[in-house]
């Protein structure tokens, strides 16, 4: 025999508004590093970040730099990664 009851439903529907959803500021780990090298002086600068690869960081920056329509350019020359106002 079946737990559940026969005459009745396993569940309940119950009338209400769908909740608004507040969205959450989306941040990026690289969006302090961009603001630092905007807010400063330096026109180009060599980007240190230990524990990433090099290829994936220009990858992120670019994209970041991308999504915020910032005027700055990534390279990439002898391993090294730079950033340049444009």
């Amino acid at each position: 025999m079946s737990r559940r009851k026969r005459e009745g439903k396993p569940y309940t529907l119950v009338k209400e508004e769908l909740p608004v959803l507040e969205r959450a500021v989306r941040t990026s780990e690289y969006d302090e590093l961009l603001d630092e090298f905007i807010k400063g002086e330096l026109r180009t600068a060599r980007v240190e970040y230990p524990d990433k690869s090099m290829k994936a960081l220009m990858a992120a920056l670019r994209s970041r730099i991308k999504k915020r329509n910032l005027t700055v350019k990534v390279a990439l020359r002898k391993g090294n990664l730079y950033l340049t106002k444009a």
